[in-house]
């Protein structure tokens, strides 16, 4: 067989344009992926109360202090900020009627905030010394923000609120910043690479494998009885959806480049 006829027999398969067709649709989301220009702001949280509770101060027979302050609680939030679109941001583009801040909840004050990892030195992200009467904010400010640029940031605060959010107003970016969530504390990897790579693969490498099998191999009896093959092909559906749905909400949703042992 000449490899036109050869050629012809594939065209004349159904699944084969049913493939070209996924094929194509996979290829024209990536390429739309590749050539995109946002501008956007995204951050994620995440809080806990250190002493006290959201409903409950501190009994009154115990006394806290904080440089000299008495607290009714004191809450840690731990808020990641980054570049989530394509476009550099530059903080001359920060509305200096409206400075972008970060904000506790309206019942607490902010007793220390600490940078803990920045991307880079060049991105110049500071704190800036915070105003009297804005005990629950504190403003920042930065040089430029890149693609995946960002900082970690830790509040030590006496908000009942442990979801710290961004304040402020940036040219450019008339939506605001995008609240991401809780964002969930990374596992320690205790496996070795090699085996948290095949875990990963495992799905899409039987998916392939069942694909091709079916197509080019000999098929088992049990897949041409039309129960026992609707219930397998069900059943991998489902494993395969199972699998993608824990991988896509167990993400991580900032950029590895701010990821550091605190958050684990």
């Amino acid at each position: 067989m000449s490899w036109i006829d050869y050629a012809q027999s594939l065209l004349d398969k159904s699944w084969l344009g049913t493939l070209l067709g996924i094929a194509g649709l996979v290829f024209g989301g990536l390429t739309y992926l590749w050539t995109r220009k946002r501008t956007s702001l995204a951050y994620v949280h995440l809080g806990e109360h250190l002493l006290g509770s959201a409903s409950d101060a501190l009994p009154s027979e115990i006394v806290v202090q904080y440089n000299g302050i008495s607290i009714p609680r004191l809450t840690k939030s731990i808020l990641i900020f980054w570049n989530s679109g394509e476009n550099t941001i530059k903080g001359e583009d920060i509305v200096a009627k409206d400075p972008l801040r970060f904000h506790v909840g309206d019942d607490g004050r902010i007793l220390s905030i600490l940078i803990l990892k920045s991307s880079r030195v060049v991105n110049d992200f500071s704190l800036l010394p915070p105003r009297e009467e804005d005990i629950n904010e504190m403003e920042f400010t930065f040089n430029f923000l890149d693609a995946n640029d960002g900082v970690v940031v830790e509040i030590l605060h006496t908000s009942t609120d442990r979801k710290p959010r961004i304040k402020g107003t940036l040219r450019g970016l008339p939506l605001g910043f995008r609240n991401l969530g809780q964002f969930t504390r990374p596992k320690p990897q205790k496996s070795g690479k090699l085996r948290s790579i095949s875990s990963n693969l495992l799905p899409i490498v039987m998916v392939l494998g069942g694909f091709l099998t079916a197509v080019y191999g000999p098929r088992p009896s049990f897949l041409a009885n039309p129960d026992t093959g609707l219930f397998f092909y069900s059943f991998l559906g489902a494993f395969v959806g199972m699998w993608l749905n824990n991988r896509f909400w167990t993400r991580r949703k900032y950029p590895k480049s701010l990821h550091t042992e605190a958050l684990e």
